[in-house]
This record gives C-alpha cells, sequence and structure tokens, in this order.
C-alpha cells in the first residue's frame, strides 16, 4: 500500500534523523511518497506588536537568514537523496514561504501521517503551536521524532491504551502498516478499584498477538511511569491517541500528552 508521507523541515541538524525516520515509516507503510516541507518565515510575520512598520533592512536581513537556513535544509535533503532509498519509496521536496502553522494544516490533510521533530525545553512557543496544529487540526496520524531516535523503529511497539476514540484511532493508524511488528505491547494504566483491563478488542479483531501490562494510576506523574515501563520493554515506538483539556493553546495538552512531546526518547505516534 502506498501513502504519502509530510515531513516539516525546519533544523538543518535535525533534518537527517527525520527524513531517516520519514524512510523507515514509508517502510512500514510498505511504500510512500514523502513530502519534504520547509517553511520560510515571511518577514511581516516577525512584526513584534510595538512596532509600527517592517522597515525594509529588517525584511532583507531575515530573507537573508531564511535562504541561509533553507540551504543547509536542502543541502542535508540532497545528501540524505544520494544515498538512495527502499523500493517504493520516493522524496520531493517543496520550499515555499508561509506561516508554519498554516503550511502543516494545508499540506498535512492531503497526507497520511506528518512527521514533525519533538519540541525541546529550548523551543519557542511557534515550535509547540506547529505540533498542536497537526494533531488537531488535521485529522492525520502524526510521527513525533525525538533527536537520536533509534534507526530502524516499529519492531517492539508499545500502546499506551485508553479505551476511547483517540487510542483506537492511533492504532487504526499503526495497522495499516505491512510490515508487522515483531513485538506489541499494550500498556494500561488502571486507578485504584477499578477494573482490571484485558486486551484491546481491536487488536484481537485484527488477529495482533500482544502481551497486556497493567501500569497502576496514581502517585506520581503517569507519564513519566509510561515512559519508563517503555524502556522496560525496550519498546522502539509508542502508539498512543493525544488529548487536550483546554482549547487555549497554552494549556492545550493533556498532563500525559504533554509530558510525552517533553520527555520521550522513542518515535510517538500520535492522533488525536
Amino acid at each position: 500500500m502506498s501513502g504519502v508521507i509530510l515531513t516539516l523541515l525546519e533544523h538543518p541538524n535535525a533534518s537527517l534523523g527525520l527524513l531517516a525516520a520519514s524512510e523507515r515509516l514509508a517502510e512500514l507503510l510498505g511504500g510512500a511518497r514523502i513530502e519534504v516541507l520547509a517553511v520560510r518565515m515571511p518577514p511581516e510575520a516577525t512584526i513584534l506588536p510595538s512596532e509600527e512598520v517592517l522597515t525594509k533592512r529588517r525584511a532583507y536581513y531575515i530573507r537573508d537568514r531564511e535562504d541561509v537556513r533553507i540551504s543547509a535544509l536542502r543541502t542535508a535533503f540532497d545528501d540524505w537523496s544520494g544515498w538512495g532509498h527502499a523500493e517504493g519509496v520516493s522524496a520531493e521536496w517543496h520550499d515555499l514561504e508561509s506561516l508554519v502553522d498554516a503550511a502543516i494544516k494545508d499540506w498535512g490533510m492531503h497526507a497520511d501521517v506528518i512527521v514533525l521533530r519533538r519540541p525541546t525545553g529550548h523551543d519557542r512557543l511557534p515550535a509547540r503551536h506547529e505540533i498542536h496544529t497537526a494533531l488537531f487540526e488535521t485529522d492525520r496520524p502524526v510521527l513525533v521524532v525525538p533527536p537520536d531516535a533509534p534507526a530502524s523503529f516499529g519492531r517492539r511497539v508499545a500502546i499506551a491504551w485508553r479505551n476511547d476514540r483517540q487510542a483506537i484511532q492511533a492504532v487504526l493508524s499503526a495497522l495499516r502498516w505491512q510490515t508487522a511488528p515483531e513485538r506489541v505491547f499494550v500498556i494500561a494504566g488502571v486507578a485504584p478499584g477499578s477494573p482490571t483491563p484485558t486486551l484491546p478488542d481491536i487488536l484481537l479483531e485484527h488477529g495482533i498477538a500482544a502481551e497486556l501490562h497493567i501500569l497502576p494510576i496514581g502517585g506520581g506523574v503517569f507519564g513519566e511511569a509510561l515512559l519508563a515501563k517503555a524502556r522496560e520493554l525496550r519498546a522502539d515506538m509508542l502508539v498512543m491517541g493525544a488529548y487536550r483539556h483546554s482549547p487555549l493553546r497554552e494549556v492545550l495538552l493533556g498532563g500525559v500528552t504533554r509530558y510525552m512531546l517533553g520527555h520521550a526518547d522513542l518515535p510517538i505516534l500520535m492522533r488525536h
């Protein structure tokens, strides 16, 4: 099955890792066209509320700076493309000037999966808005790639399970893979006094052999416990729903979603 993957490149140092993750995802899908997107910031988008006009000097400076950044991204893309791709995998380069949020929304709705780098603690708020846009405004699964992600993920997959629409949608996205994982782990959080869960019906219906692991809820940050359990199981990828508790962007994400976007050291396939 062939699909379309949208990969956003922003920082030259992170580009090769994102491109490698995109190619691995394309292999799992059984082939895909990777649409690589490099977005130039419009000079007018940099005007602060206290500024009245954008000077020509400032506009030239911003465009020169963006030219340097985009050129470095294109070099990384060309280097990666020069190594060749697996059968059924192709890539196309796209360079445009736009607000990044708008580009992700417009292009992402036409893709099967969106690939973004995981924000770091040094990122400013706009970088986090990009994740929010991809997760909550495109209705597409999003692969969030951390720095130093494993080169060949998808063999030992952990599923953070909640019996709700978000988790089911995330699992359905992973079920599209043509290459089945070697091991599947279902990690289910259980609050005190709650009934013990069983393996999700959606996995049983698709004939997926999985191991169920119960994780108590309470007495700490559940996201931290979930990530620690995934590491203990030597999972190389996490599949989970994405949640938000408020329509305000500054407090948009649910606790586990927010924790994973801040700390996960393995690729996460998320869907709202």
